[in-house]
Parts: C-alpha cells; structure tokens; sequence
C-alpha cells in the first residue's frame, strides 16, 4: 500500500552551464526521496553573460529544445508538480523576459530567478539529508575512529592527514558530522551555506531533509520582467552567501590559452581569494566540522581523482577527496590542453573547457579555510527544489 504522504515531482534546475531534471517520489511521512529520474544536459545558458550581459540566442534555442524534451518526460512519468528554479547566470541577463517567456510557453509554469541566498539553502537541504542519516548512524555505531577532525588543529573536515588520495566511501572512517559548509560550485556563481544537521520537518507535518531549516517567505512575487523571487530567511542555524565565482565565468574572464599560462591562473586564483575573503567576514566557517562540495565541477573532480575509467555517480556520491589529492588533480587539470582533458572518459565534454577554473575554486576553498578533505554529493540543488514543492517551501511550483 502506498504511503499516504507519498508525492511524485519534478524539479528543474537551470544553471549557467547545465540543465537538470529531477522526477522523484517524496514520502514525507518517512522523509524519504527516490529517484525515479535524473538526467543532465550541458547547454550552456550562460554563454557570454559575464562579458555582455545578455543571453545569447543560440544558448536560449539550446535550453528551450532540451526543456522540450523534459516537459515530455514529465507529463509520462505522471508528475503531479513542477518546479523551475533558475540561478546566477539568468540573475545577470537584461534579457531575462525571454528566458521567462520560453519556459512560461513549455513547461506552464512561470521559472523562479531565486536569490543567492534561496539557492544557497535549496543546494543545503537537498546535500544534507542523507548526511543527517549517516551522521546518526556513526554516533550509534560509537567506532571512535577519525571521523570530521580538523587538520593541524584547524576546525576542517576529516582528513587522512597527508595521504594525498581518495578515501573511500566507508573506509573505516566516521561517518560526517555536522556543521556542514556546503559548497556549490556553479557555472556563474558559487554558494556557500553553514548549518547543523536539524532533522527539521517540513510544512506538511512529515520530515523534510536533514539540515532544511527557515525557508520562509518565497513570496513568490514577479517583477517587471515576470521573473518571479522571493526573499528567502536563512535562520535556525543556516547562514548563506552567493559569491560571482563560477566555472564558466572564471574561464571566460581569466582563463584563455590553452593551457592556461601562470599568469592566467593567478588572476583566477586572486579572484576566488577575493570572494573567499568576503565569504570568511560573513559567515563563521571555522565552526565547520565537514566541507561537502556540490555540482558539476565537484563531482568531476572526484570522478578523476578517484581514477575513474567514466562518469560513476554511485562511486562519486559521499566519496571523500583528501585536500592533497584535490590540489594535485587541479595542477593536473590546468596543465592539460583541452584535447587531454577530453581524453579523460569521467570528464563530460561540456565541461572539459571549464574543469579547470571549478576544481581551482574548491582548491582554493580547501587551502583557505583549512580543510583536509571534502565529501562530495550527487544530491544538491535539483533534490532540495524537489523538497521544496512538497513541504510548501516552493514560490511557483504547478501542480499537474
């Protein structure tokens, strides 16, 4: 018999380089998520955007045949909601009416342009759900092994203290412990969002995802371009911050031989360190006790450092990379030409141009702020918008 709390939805996240869908059953009775559906798509929406401030036409034709495609897959998968959030790179187009109107015609649903800081608390709740869980699950088990101690006595992540490699999944290691930094690192942007392990429960009375706490007030509200935000409180523990530091748009504004020179690289890295610094002023990241890394460029990174033959998201997901190892695979990245890059089978061809510039970033997160290894997570942005339709949390969603 099918739970009484038992939704089917889709979620959409639009991003400055990928287009992802999520079609899942939430029973939010058991605060449980099962997949039904993922798939990624690189379409690049956010071509050029830093340097014109516009959409290009052929990136808005791009999404619309790939939303195409979606819409599709949602009406047979017997959806009953939908939900379109779109990030930085749609934030910073003068041209957003377009994108707004495209979407609005396929999918019946007005996209949501949400703030930094909404995205910063979809990209937490939908990351730390399960960690929650596995947390929980350590404290019982009492193993008192090294689990989430900070490096040289810095309050960081779990490392294996100077072995420069992988650890494994289980790997006799803890499981991770709250606070968690929650870092997404996005084609245009990169979100930073500080939190504990709540076990909160959502609006519907069931259980929402570890960690999905205050998100009040997505109003839901359109401006002039009909794109619809909503101001979003981050409270109950959860502190946020957006910062302009993505893939694409370092590579764009920083990163043009092919490798990369030295020069070039230290311009992107000065960039990141820039952000990074407003990111330390704001938000109380030494009180983090595990570094969990999001998104597209994460999870690549882990794919290569794990020497991974393909793309393997059941071995990426909470997969720990040491600080060592992540710094050696971003040299190697940035030395390599793009047709070395290309090479590498765990590498999506629309993210060997800008692999480089994402696994710089997370390198330099790691240096900056002390951690001595980062767990990576296939589950980000795409779940917690999926939570947020069902715990009420969703300014837009349609209901099918």
């Amino acid at each position: 018999m099918a739970s009484p709390g038992l939704q089917r939805v889709a979620a959409i996240d639009c991003g400055t380089n990928s287009l992802r869908l999520l079609i899942a059953d939430i029973d939010t009775v058991r605060g449980e998520l099962a997949d039904l559906h993922r798939r990624m798509e690189i379409v690049r929406l956010g071509q050029g955007v830093d340097a014109t401030g516009r959409l290009a036409p052929e990136a808005l034709a791009r999404t619309f045949a790939t939303l195409e495609e979606y819409a599709r897959t949602i009406t047979d998968s017997g959806a009953t909601a939908v939900r379109l959030v779109a990030t930085s790179a749609i934030r910073d187009a003068s041209n957003a009416a377009e994108f707004v109107a495209g979407v609005t015609r396929i999918l019946g649903v007005v996209p949501e342009v949400v703030s930094g800081a909404e995205e910063a608390y979809l990209s937490f709740s939908g990351a730390t759900a399960e960690l929650g869980q596995l947390a929980e699950a350590g404290r019982q088990d009492g193993d008192g092994q090294d689990g989430a101690a900070g490096q040289d006595g810095q309050d960081g992540a779990a490392g294996q203290d100077g072995q420069d490699g992988a650890a494994g999944q289980d790997g006799g290691k803890a499981a991770p412990e709250p606070p968690f930094l929650v870092v997404d690192i996005g084609g245009g942007s990169t979100e930073f969002v500080l939190g504990a392990d709540s076990g909160s429960t959502g609006s519907s009375g069931g259980h929402g995802p570890a960690g999905a706490v205050g998100t009040a007030d997505a109003a839901g509200t359109a401006d002039a371009t009909g794109i619809v935000g909503g101001t979003t409180r981050i409270d109950h523990g959860l502190a946020a911050m957006s910062m302009n530091i993505g893939c694409v748009r370092l590579t764009e504004r920083h990163l043009h031989s092919d490798p990369p020179d030295q020069t070039q690289i230290d311009e992107a890295a000065a960039d990141i360190d820039a952000a990074l610094t407003e990111v330390a002023a704001a938000i109380p990241v030494a009180s983090a006790r595990t570094l969990v890394g999001l998104a597209g460029s994460v999870t690549t990174l882990t794919a290569v450092a794990l020497n991974l033959p393909g793309y393997d998201s059941a071995r990426i997901h909470h997969a720990r990379i040491s600080a060592g190892r992540v710094h050696e695979v971003t040299v190697g990245l940035l030395s390599q030409s793009h047709d070395e890059r290309a090479r590498n089978g765990a590498i999506h061809p629309g993210r060997v141009d800008v692999i480089g510039a994402g696994a710089l970033i997370l390198d330099r997160i790691m240096d900056r702020f002390g951690f001595a290894e980062m767990v990576a997570s296939e589950h980000d942005i795409l779940d917690g918008i999926a939570w947020s339709i069902v715990t009420g949390a969703a300014g837009t969603s349609r209901r099918l």
